[in-house]
C-alpha cells in the first residue's frame, strides 16, 4: 500500500497556486498541544519553483493509494524564512514553515479600553473560562486587522464540542504577549486541548475530552506491532527529574517544603527547588511541593517508535493522530495502550516516506497532569 506526501502551494489567506511536484526532502513534525512544522528542499532550477518566490503558504498532502490526496487538517504552514547558497549550480534551498497558528504570534494582548491593567496585565476574572479569554482576545485582533484569516470553532460558553468550557480561573495577561502564548499558557494549566481542523480553523476543547480519542480498545483498535508496523522500538530512561523534596518560594515571603517520606532514592535525598510568581498562601506552596515530589518519585522514559508506511496496517494521518491512544510496543515489546505526542514522517527525492512516533504512557500522562496542577495553581494574578 503506497503511502506519500506531496505539497501544494497557496497565495496568502487565498486560493491555490500549484504543485511543488519535485521536493528533494519533506519533514513535518505533529507535536500534540503544540505547532506543527514542515521542512522541506527544492531546486530553484525545478518546476514549480516560481511558486514559492514570494510570500505563500505550504499545504502538506497525503495518499494512502496513489490516487486520492488530502491535505491534513493540521497540515498547513506559512512560508517564511528559506536558505540557500547563491553560487550553489543546483540552486537548492532550504525552507523552514511553521504551522498557520504561527500567526498568532502577530497578534498581541492590547489593555481594555473599559479595565484599567493590574500591575501592567490584562486581567480575566475568576468566572473567565479558557474559551472566553481566547476568544475575547482574537476577536480584539481582528478588529485590529489582525488575523484576518483565522477563523475558530469555539466561542466563550463552549468548545469545539459545543461541551460547556469548565474550570473558569482568573489569571493576568502581561500586555504585549503575543496570542500564541496565551493559547500555550492556557495548555500548561491544563485548561484546554487545541489543533487546527482545517487550513485556518483553529478548535480548542476542554483539557482531555474533545480531542483525545481512545483508539486502543473496540472492535478495531488501532495496534501497531513489531515488525509489521514498527521497525525499531528506542526508549531513554532518564533520573535526572527524581527528587524526593522539594523547596517552593512564592510571593511574600512564602517559603514552603515538602519531602515524600516514602521514596528510595538510589542516592539518598535529591532536592528540587521550585520558584512560583503568585503564590501567596503556605497551603498552596504545600500543594506545588507535594505534586513536584511525586511526580520525582519515578525515572522518566521517552519512547520512539520508528514506524514503516509499507507493510503497516495502520497509518499515521489515516488511521490515528496526535493525541489518540494506540496500542504499541512498550516494555520488553509488548503491547500497552499509549498516547502520540508526536508524529514526524519524511520523504526523500526518490519518494521514500519514512516517520517516528513518540509515545507516553499512563505513567507520564499522569506526570503531565501533575505539571498541569502546578501551573495552574500560580496562575492566579
Amino acid at each position: 500500500m503506497p503511502f506519500d506526501l506531496r505539497l501544494i502551494v497557496f497565495h496568502p489567506n487565498g486560493d491555490r497556486r500549484g504543485l511543488l511536484a519535485h521536493p528533494l526532502h519533506i519533514q513535518a513534525a505533529f507535536p500534540f498541544n503544540d505547532i506543527p512544522s514542515l521542512k522541506f528542499s527544492y531546486s530553484m532550477h525545478a518546476p514549480g519553483a516560481d511558486l514559492i518566490t514570494t510570500p505563500c503558504e505550504i499545504g502538506l498532502q497525503w495518499s494512502s493509494d496513489g490516487n486520492t490526496w488530502l491535505e491534513f487538517p493540521e497540515g498547513r504552514f506559512l512560508l517564511i524564512q528559506r536558505q540557500g547558497d547563491q553560487i550553489d549550480q543546483g540552486a537548492v534551498w532550504q525552507f523552514d514553515c511553521p504551522s498557520y497558528l504561527w500567526t498568532l504570534q502577530k497578534a498581541v494582548t492590547f489593555a481594555n479600553s473599559s479595565v484599567e491593567p493590574t500591575n501592567g496585565n490584562r486581567v480575566f476574572s475568576a468566572a473567565a473560562t479558557s474559551g472566553f479569554i481566547m476568544q475575547t482576545l482574537l476577536g480584539e485582533a481582528q478588529t485590529r486587522g489582525a488575523l484576518s484569516g483565522l477563523t475558530w470553532t469555539f466561542n466563550a460558553s463552549t468548545d469545539s464540542s459545543a461541551a460547556s468550557w469548565g474550570n473558569p480561573m482568573a489569571m493576568g495577561v502581561p500586555l504585549g504577549t503575543d496570542l500564541l502564548a496565551v493559547l500555550l499558557r492556557l495548555v500548561s494549566y491544563g485548561l484546554l486541548d487545541f489543533r487546527l481542523t482545517g487550513a485556518r480553523q483553529l478548535s480548542a476543547w476542554n483539557a482531555n475530552s474533545g480531542a483525545l480519542r481512545d483508539l486502543s480498545t473496540g472492535a478495531s483498535p488501532v495496534i501497531l506491532r513489531a515488525g509489521r508496523d514498527v521497525t525499531a522500538a528506542p526508549d531513554v530512561v532518564t533520573l535526572e527529574d527524581m527528587a524526593s523534596a522539594a523547596y517552593v518560594v512564592g510571593d511574600n515571603n512564602i517559603r514552603q517544603e515538602a519531602v515524600n517520606i516514602g521514596a528510595s532514592l538510589p542516592w539518598g535525598r535529591w532536592e528540587a527547588g521550585v520558584r512560583e510568581v503568585g503564590i501567596t498562601s503556605t497551603t498552596s506552596a504545600n500543594n506545588i511541593g507535594t505534586v513536584t515530589v511525586l511526580r520525582g518519585s519515578q525515572q522518566s522514559v521517552q519512547r520512539t517508535r520508528e514506524i514503516t508506511m509499507y507493510q503497516a496496517r495502520h497509518l499515521p494521518l489515516r488511521d490515528y493522530r496526535a493525541g489518540d491512544t494506540i496500542l504499541a510496543p512498550s516494555d520488553g515489546g509488548e503491547l500497552a495502550p499509549m498516547r502520540v505526542r508526536q508524529i514526524t514522517l519524511t520523504r526523500s527525492a526518490g519518494g521514500v516516506v519514512a516517520g517516528n512516533l513518540i509515545l507516553a504512557d499512563r505513567r507520564e500522562d499522569y506526570q503531565l497532569r501533575v505539571a498541569r496542577q502546578i501551573a495552574a495553581l500560580s496562575a492566579r494574578p
